[in-house]
């Protein structure tokens, strides 16, 4: 089946990176970055199928060339935690062929980067030998300023957001799920760019692995992540066990449970019921989702910050009094000035600037303390002794919000999946009324039904015969008549 992978990522000067190296080693050449005076040869590389520079209008001829292109873009860049560029990590179906794939990449740097102002490098790989034979990708990278005939310009604050980012992972979705569909027709596999919580579906996420752990795994060496995945996926096989013991349980029962004649009457009161039942049910999830997006991880600045609190705390204190004491020695030696008795008595005025002198020399002294206490407590917290002691601090707010984002993806689950339930039932509840107008007054059910969503099947199938037995017409009359009655559901959920 086709996969699904969108990832975006920063080329950041700040760590080393260089924009000029990343296009080289993604398009498998050799480039000079005239930034640092060096020369990046990977010209040897294998599993590049396929790359080129793409333009939008406007953009100068020579940034066609890969190397002129990024080296103008590192010297566009002042500063030295600069990002000259944004990579974006496609993941392409090995459904279609390199012709198919190439044209979908294209349409999606078309359609959400070149039409937007931005130049785009592609590279596509292929597989590499001893990896899974699927894995076709490609590399996009993507200028982060404005590009005019005269070169770039000033950097644009929307291609940086996260509502940029979204936007880039449903478009890749929607035009992935167009091509896939366009070439191996309207029963192709689709992709989805939401999380699997999103989607409704009861499976816990598996990590990735990242370069250096797939390395090492191919060369059957086990690493942490490999191990996290292998246990995530134990439970995931587990729980869909499980789910399928339920079910096919549940459904056994169904089926040998008697048949009886029920009041339509009765099946809309009790349908009703059900529904309302759903719908306050997923009113409390969501509280509980809303909840729990309120835990906060303190970052390590803020943790740093409140381990030289007091510190700081004594330090402006002392230099708050050290103020005040110069403050009034200065106030006092003008009022001196101006008393002739302090002026004719040269014995008082020596031991008055003594009293000032050692006043300041107090002050002063207390003040130099305080400075050198913090002084040696911020190299302390700089310390790697200091940042374990962080860490160790952070450790249980980022297992609280760990905990958090895995019960949140677990409301979003069955929030979707009661979405689905709340639809069934409403269908249920309204098609139940139309009958009951048209004048069926008894169904054949099941005596009992497992669980809410069983009855709801159980008693919206037969239901829905009911209806099929009366012509067309009579039907949109009896709905006609609920309707100006009111009497048909208006909403999934009431309030909204």
């Amino acid at each position: 089946m086709a996969t699904y992978l969108c990832r975006i990522q920063t080329i950041q000067r700040g760590e080393g990176r260089s924009a000029v190296a990343a296009a080289a080693y993604r398009a498998g050449q050799s480039l000079v970055d005239q930034r640092l005076a060096m020369d990046f040869d990977f010209a040897g590389k294998a599993g590049v199928e396929f790359s080129e520079i793409l333009t939008p209008e406007g953009a100068p001829v020579a940034y066609r060339d890969r190397e002129t292109l990024w080296n103008a873009a590192e010297l566009s860049e002042q500063r030295r935690d600069a990002v000259p560029a944004r990579e974006i990590l496609l993941a392409l179906p090995h459904e279609l062929d390199f012709e198919q794939r190439r044209d979908l990449v294209r349409a999606f740097v078309a359609q959400h980067l070149t039409a937007r102002g931005m130049i785009a490098d592609v590279a596509m790989h292929r597989p590499v030998q001893e990896g899974d034979q699927r894995n076709y990708h490609a590399h996009i990278l993507v200028t982060t300023r404005r590009v005019s005939p005269q070169g770039f310009g000033r950097k644009e604050p929307d291609w940086r957001t996260p509502a940029q980012v979204r936007e880039w992972r449903a478009g890749w979705a929607q035009i992935q799920n167009e091509h896939l569909r366009r070439h191996l027709g309207p029963g192709a596999p689709q992709v989805s760019h939401l999380t699997l919580a999103e989607q409704g579906l009861d499976r816990a996420p598996g990590e990735h692995l990242g370069p250096s752990s797939t390395a090492l795994e191919r060369r059957q060496k086990r690493t942490d992540r490999g191990e996290r995945n292998r246990d995530i996926a134990a439970r995931n096989d587990a729980a869909a066990r499980s789910r399928q013991d339920y079910s096919a349980t549940a459904d056994r029962l169904a089926a040998a449970a008697p048949r009886i004649e029920a009041p339509v009457e009765a099946l809309i009161t009790e349908a009703q019921r059900v529904r309302d039942a759903m719908v306050a049910e997923r009113a409390l999830w969501e509280a509980q989702r809303n909840a729990l997006g309120s835990i906060k991880v303190p970052s390590t600045r803020r943790l740093a910050a409140d381990l030289l609190d007091d510190d700081q705390s004594r330090r402006l204190r002392a230099q708050a009094a050290l103020k005040r004491t110069e403050d009034r020695i200065a106030t006092t030696r003008r009022r001196r000035l101006e008393l002739v008795q302090w002026i004719r008595n040269p014995a008082r005025m020596i031991w008055a600037k003594h009293a000032e002198l050692n006043a300041l020399a107090r002050a002063r002294g207390a003040a130099r303390e305080a400075e050198l206490h913090y002084a040696f407590r911020a190299a302390w917290v700089r310390s790697p002794e200091g940042r374990a002691v962080i860490e160790t601090r952070r450790q249980p707010s980022l297992e609280n919000a760990a905990e958090a984002s895995r019960a949140q993806r677990t409301l979003v689950r069955k929030i979707k999946r009661m979405d689905r339930r709340i639809i069934a039932g409403t269908r249920t509840v309204n098609d139940l009324r139309v009958a009951r107008e048209l004048g069926v007054s008894h169904l054949t059910v099941p005596a009992h039904s497992p669980d809410a969503t069983r009855f709801i099947r159980d008693v919206g199938a037969p239901a829905r015969e009911a209806l099929a037995r009366y012509p067309a017409p009579a039907r949109r009359d009896a709905l006609d008549r609920l309707n100006r009655g009111q009497s048909l559901g208006q909403s999934l959920f009431p309030g909204r």
